[in-house]
């Protein structure tokens, strides 16, 4: 037994060096070959996305952390690390590229906070106008070329219609945040899909919109905008849709990018819903998605634009004929109780196109639901079909 015992002791002592951790100006250090690495927050793996940078002093990884803290491990080609991150302290380490450059690390744990919104009011005190499909030409057409029927044929109800559907056009590109179709409506980007264009988050919005509004399911194209939306040069806004499912009398958020519908509890919500469910219900957050969309990875994206909401007041489908305005204005924010109501978009793109409400209830009503401003003023619209 003794003679096992100092077995034993000596190869733990042979080991040892092996679990060391090298250190370097007072931070762990760990080594890589190859400058692509994988990290792990939780459960959720992230791989491939990860570029170590000796240029940059330090390289910030943003980690959400849902509760009091996470676990996040980091993956080289060649060693590890593990650190319980929590909100506000900063972890730090350095990753050794090819035995000489430095790349100092940190990791940035943020939480999540509910945003406020009055949820008083019961009436809408606006009118919305939704597609009401009726001899549309247009939809009709869009619905024939596309053989859209067969893309919910067996649905059972109208979220597995409305999941089938942004699926399928989430496979007809790839994104390109740069390039725009020579006319902004499904049946053009549709047709220049075809020859190889890519789009846009606007356009899979405009897209996956205009097909619910052919298959009877209204539906809106839903702007989302980050708080710091007025100073942020590029990238401070997301575009996607929000469809109405009659059987659950409900709004909820579709992104046709990402192929997501978000879930709690079995019910699919809508975009204020879905900021609130992130917040405060993580854990029992569901990202449905055909294509497999990472729950963390989308979370993680969508989190920050889910500050300022915008539709259209008129959400018709149709060629040439008045769109209904509020005011001069043509479309409905939705701000945070106490919130900035911006003016600018990125510096330069004036916002002198929106009414500002802080109520749900006026950006929930359900289609056909009239406000107190039924007699909307038209104007011409600058969209056709």
């Amino acid at each position: 037994m003794k003679k096992t015992l100092a077995v034993l002791a000596a190869a733990l002592v042979t080991l040892s060096p092996a679990f060391a951790q090298k250190t370097y100006k007072g931070l762990p250090v760990i080594e890589a070959h190859g400058r692509v690495a994988d990290y792990r927050i939780g459960n959720e793996w992230v791989r491939g996305n990860w570029n170590v940078s000796p240029q940059l002093s330090p390289d910030v990884l943003k980690v959400p952390v849902h509760g009091k803290k996470v676990q996040v491990a980091f993956y080289t080609d060649s060693d590890s690390i593990r650190f319980d991150v929590k909100p506000g302290k900063p972890n730090q380490f350095y990753v050794l590229l090819n035995g000489k450059d430095y790349a100092l690390t940190e990791l940035q744990g943020y939480s999540f906070q509910a945003l406020a919104f009055d949820k008083s009011k019961k009436a809408p005190a606006y009118t919305l106008q939704y597609e009401q499909n009726a001899d549309n030409a247009y939809l009709q057409e869009l619905r024939t070329r596309y053989n859209l029927d067969a893309v919910v044929a067996g649905a059972a109800n109208d979220t597995e219609k409305a999941l089938r559907m942004v699926h399928w056009v989430h496979q007809q590109w790839q994104h390109n945040g740069m390039n725009e179709p020579s006319n902004p409506d499904a049946l053009t980007i549709l047709s220049e899909a075809k020859e190889g264009k890519q789009f846009r988050c606007v356009e899979y919005g405009i897209v996956a919109t205009t097909c619910l509004n052919a298959m009877g399911l209204p539906a809106r194209v839903l702007g989302l905008k980050m708080k710091d939306a007025e100073t942020i040069e590029s990238g401070a806004g997301h575009v996607l849709l929000e469809v109405y499912l009659p059987d659950l009398k409900k709004w909820t958020l579709l992104d046709g990018q990402f192929d997501v519908m978000p879930v709690l509890n079995n019910v699919p919500l809508n975009a204020v819903e879905f900021q609130q469910a992130i917040a405060k219900h993580y854990d029992k957050l569901e990202i449905r998605s055909l294509s497999g969309t990472s729950k963390a990875g989308y979370v993680k994206w969508v989190y920050p634009y889910l500050y300022y909401f915008d539709v259209k007041f008129d959400n018709r489908e149709g060629v040439a004929f008045e769109r209904v305005t509020v005011g001069g204005k043509s479309s409905l924010m939705l701000v945070p109780v106490g919130a900035k109501q911006p003016t600018v978009f990125q510096k330069i793109r004036p916002i002198d196109y929106c009414q500002y409400t802080n109520a749900v209830a006026d950006f929930y009503a359900a289609p056909g639901v009239a406000g107190s401003t039924a007699a909307a003023s038209p104007a011409t619209s600058s969209r056709t079909n």
